[in-house]
Formats: C-alpha cells, structure tokens, sequence
C-alpha cells in the first residue's frame, strides 16, 4: 500500500475561457496525478494535445506531459498504465506520449472519442495504442480501482487509490473543483437525513460519501484539495 505522498501533481499547463462563457478570461489549469505504485507509475490524465477549434477558442498554454514528468523524478518508461477521467483534447491529449501502455477508458468515453466535434480522435488511435476499454468498474493496479462518476461526459470515470492514510479519489473533471464537489457533498448529506435541497446530486456522490468515504479528493481544473474533516450532520438516520 503506498502513502498520500506517493500521489503528486503535474501541472500540465493552462486554457482561457472564452467572453461568451460562464467565466469569461479566466485561466483554467489543467493538472495530471502520478501514482507511485511500487508494481509502475500510474499516469491519471496526460494534458492538453492538439484541436484547432479549441485553441482558437480556448487558447491553450500546453506543457509536454513528458517534459513534467520528467521534472516530477517519473521516467516516462516507468509508467505502466494510463487512466483518462475522459478524453477531451485537454485530458487525453497527451496519450500518443504512451504507446503499448494500457489506457483505460469507459466504452461510452471510446465510443465518441472519433468524432472532432468531441476531441481530436488521436487520442484513441495512433500507432502502438493498447485500449482497456471496459463499462463500469475496473482493476488498474492492486488498491488502484476506477469507478464511474458521469455527468460531464456518460463516460467520465475518477479513480479511487488505497492509501495507508485513507482513500484518495482523483476526480478528474466530475467536479470544476472542491467547492463544488463540497456543496454537492453537503447537499447529499442533506437528503440523507431527509431533508429537500433544490439542486441536482448525481447519485454516484453519496456512494463516494458512504462508500468510499475519502480523506482526500483531487480534480482536473483546480490547485484547491477537498478533505475530509468530520461529519457536521452526524451519520444519516
């Protein structure tokens, strides 16, 4: 079992929202998570890659996810298999960095990932690419285990690593952030014991609260880290 220190950050570099969008100029970041398995590296999202329509919109400021993993002590040789949250161009694009490495992806996820509507479809087909495609659950490495949390794309999936300090989900992009993953939580909370809240909580969020009952939640697009500190509420009646 490895230590909350094992997993690290790769900051993999930065996108503009756009003046029409709900954050018009904001600098978006895009982060990727290395998990320090002693049977290989385990890459969580490999950055931005290239789509013309995005960067014209979006105005990537892209890092080689090879070059920061270099700079985080990981070998790009060590790294025994790739998770993809999903696979838009600002997740997945970094993966012809990977060949012959499994890249595990929800079938829903692979199903779209063709279309340059959706992404550039490079990131699922390019020489020496080795898909896991599975539906639901799977099994990267021993306490390394995916889980689905749909919503911003049917095939979004975060990943769920056993740590001597508890559970650590990194979720990718199911959440903007921390805050909105705390609200979400607390609203879930708030149905549990029975009361009515007027917002929508994917279902998937109180089995990560019940289930998996994490220490410590790390997302795609925001530096800021949910922990766990106590149940305000007390346990659901």
């Amino acid at each position: 079992m490895i230590d909350l220190a094992d997993i690290r950050r790769v900051l993999l570099g930065h996108f503009t929202m756009p003046p029409d969008s709900s954050l018009p100029g904001q600098k978006i970041v895009v982060c990727a998570y290395v998990i320090g398995h002693p049977d290989g590296t385990v890459l969580f999202d490999t950055g931005l890659g290239r789509h013309e329509e995005a960067e014209r919109g979006y105005h990537p400021a892209a890092r080689d996810v090879r070059a920061e993993l270099a700079r985080a002590g990981t070998r790009v040789e060590d790294v025994r298999a790739v998770v993809n949250c999903h696979l838009h161009v600002d997740h997945a694009g970094g993966n012809p960095h990977f060949p012959g490495r499994p890249i595990f992806a929800q079938r829903a996820e692979v199903d779209a990932a063709g279309d340059w509507e959706y992404t550039n479809p490079n990131v699922v087909d390019f020489e020496g690419v080795r898909l896991e495609i599975h539906e639901g659950e799977a099994d990267v490495a021993q306490g390394v285990r995916i889980t689905p949390t749909p919503g911003h794309t049917p095939g979004h999936q975060s990943v769920v690593v056993e740590t001597r300090q508890g559970r650590v989900v990194l979720a990718g992009q199911a959440f903007s952030g921390a805050s909105d993953y705390g609200r979400a939580a607390f609203a879930s909370r708030l149905v549990a014991h029975g009361e009515s809240v007027d917002v929508d909580v994917p279902s998937w969020v109180r089995a990560i609260e019940e289930e998996i009952d994490p220490v410590r939640i790390l997302f795609a697009h925001d530096l800021a880290v949910w922990e766990r500190t106590g149940d305000v509420l007390g346990p659901a009646p």
